[in-house]
């Protein structure tokens, strides 16, 4: 635990904090002690190269992955990650665009729009809710098909709003048949690495996917992983 750890002695020092954040350790909530900035010996989130980095070391083992990063941001800073490391592999002869659940959060629709890519929208076979969008192997199989071109990847979100999960193992083989990549909005589904049965999409066959570990882990607000299945391709 090299972040925690170094926290913990910080406090112990009882160092004049002459620097942010405001409270300067004071507690007000209970956790102001344990809240700093970048100092001395606490690393940099976007170029990590101490605890930072040991720490997402012991992420990736515990994942499984082959890379995972940490997001101050949540789920969208990763979502805008995903969607950039994916366009970069886009074929540019044509428009470049996406095949993604109709049920995307809005980060999804705000990192596009930088991107200037389009997408063509996977809707539910059969729903009650407009938070439900469970899409199925067969429709991602006949939509690829039908297509003249290819996607740069295909996105779906599960968990969905309501805890609908889709088939992974079964979209993932079809993406693969493809060349596509799969990515997978898990924000609602950080504890899904540690139920009885591991169904993270990582381990299912996601080529990337994003946490909000702030949702359903003991996590502060904005805590968040991007894992990536095969770091040679992004």
């Amino acid at each position: 635990t090299p972040i925690f750890d170094f926290v913990q002695n910080y406090i112990k020092s009882n160092t004049a904090r002459l620097h942010m954040p405001g409270h300067k350790g004071v507690s007000f909530l209970g956790c102001e002690a344990f809240d700093i900035t970048e100092i001395m010996g606490a690393d940099e989130l976007y170029a990590p190269g101490g605890i930072i980095k040991k720490s997402e070391e012991n992420a990736t083992h515990l994942f499984g992955t082959s890379k995972t990063i940490y997001s101050a941001g949540g789920s969208s800073q990763s979502i805008n990650a995903m969607l950039y490391l994916a366009y970069l592999r886009a074929d540019k002869t044509n428009r470049p665009f996406i095949l993604a659940g109709r049920n995307a959060h809005k980060s999804f629709i705000y990192a596009l729009a930088k991107l200037d890519a389009d997408v063509q929208w996977l809707y539910p076979e059969a729903t009650d809710s407009i938070c439900s969008c469970i899409v199925t192997a067969k429709q991602v199989e006949d939509k690829l098909n039908s297509l003249k071109n290819k996607p740069f990847a295909v996105y779906i979100t599960s968990p969905d709003y309501l805890g609908g999960i889709c088939d992974i193992p079964s979209i993932s083989k079809v993406c693969k048949s493809h060349n596509i990549p799969l990515i997978v909005d898990n924000a609602h589904g950080s504890y899904l690495k540690f139920c009885n049965k591991d169904m993270h999409p990582i381990s299912l066959g996601a080529d990337m996917c994003c946490d909000s570990a702030h949702k359903t882990l003991p996590v502060l607000t904005g805590g968040g992983y991007l894992h990536i299945a095969n770091d040679d391709k992004y």
